[in-house]
């Protein structure tokens, strides 16, 4: 292998996998109650337990990697390992992880010689993260030089779609990103609102719907619309939802030539979200700017 991955735990792979896949990784952090927690989360319980935690009216809140720990992060990496480093980070239209690591590596790079950090910006989160780490497992285990594995990156990263629906509108009134009245009247109205991560990495609010099934039927309306021919992975996020399962089914339906996993929305993420968000990821023919609603 020419290069190590690392990545950061935006990308809820249980970290137990991250481990045997050989990819390093730093925790992002979530406060409960003032009390600081290391996203360590390695088994189905872990997620459980955070959502329970919401649904007893707890609310979570995030950090970003600042500069000095990325950068203790990567020298860590270079004194571990012979070669370049390629690191994936949490979208930089979400959080300002992104733009840390790129200062951090820059003044590692300028330290270290024939080392480099490359830092890759997976534009999404979660399951888009998971895909982007994945396609980097299979550059690296192909063995490219990092270099090459970049440039290769760059172009999955703008072909993965991703959507998603958020069903507890009271949480995100109490996270402050919605009003109050109208996280009052989506509820009452069951009112679902469908995002995707644009071109950028942020989120662009597309359509809103009348019922939870009506929002699953049009995420998969997504898929059928803007997958890639190719069969390919495609993932399904679940914020403990009780839509995962039919959000699988019914994208199985649609794509039977292609793998469903379903797979969690981790703390950094679903604080934001709530308990019951669900969402995919999948690879498209057309760039996130060309596609299809």
């Amino acid at each position: 292998m020419k290069f190590t991955l690392s990545t950061d735990t935006s990308c809820d792979i249980f970290r137990s996998d991250l481990k045997a896949n050989g990819i390093e990784y730093r925790p992002l952090v979530y406060t409960i109650d003032d009390v600081p927690n290391f996203d360590e989360f390695k088994a189905d319980a872990d997620y459980k337990a955070f959502y329970d935690l919401i649904r007893a009216g707890k609310m979570p809140t995030t950090s970003q990697i600042n500069i000095v720990e990325h950068e203790e992060f990567f020298d860590m990496l270079c004194d571990k390992y012979d070669g370049d480093i390629v690191h994936i980070t949490l979208s930089s239209g979400l959080s300002s992880t992104y733009s840390s690591a790129c200062t951090a590596a820059e003044s590692v790079n300028s330290r270290r010689g024939a080392k480099r950090v490359y830092v890759v910006d997976s534009l999404g989160a979660t399951i888009t993260t998971r895909h982007v780490v994945d396609e980097a497992m299979r550059l690296r285990d192909d063995d490219l030089s990092a270099a090459e594995a970049v440039e290769k990156l760059k172009y999955f990263t703008d072909h993965l779609h991703t959507w998603f629906m958020p069903t507890d509108l009271m949480h995100l009134k109490r996270g402050g990103r919605v009003s109050g009245a109208s996280a009052v009247l989506g509820t009452a109205l069951n009112i679902k609102p469908i995002l995707t991560i644009n071109e950028h990495g942020g989120l662009s609010v597309v359509q809103k719907v009348i019922g939870a099934g009506k929002g699953v039927r049009t995420m998969v309306s997504k898929v059928e619309k803007n997958s890639a021919k190719l069969p390919h992975k495609i993932y399904i996020a679940s914020a403990d939802s009780d839509l995962a399962e039919e959000t699988r089914d019914a994208v199985k339906a649609a794509r039977p030539d292609c793998d469903v996993e379903i797979g969690w929305i981790g703390p950094v993420i679903g604080a934001h979200t709530g308990c019951g968000a669900v969402g995919l990821s999948f690879v498209s023919d057309r760039p996130r700017s060309e596609m299809t609603l």
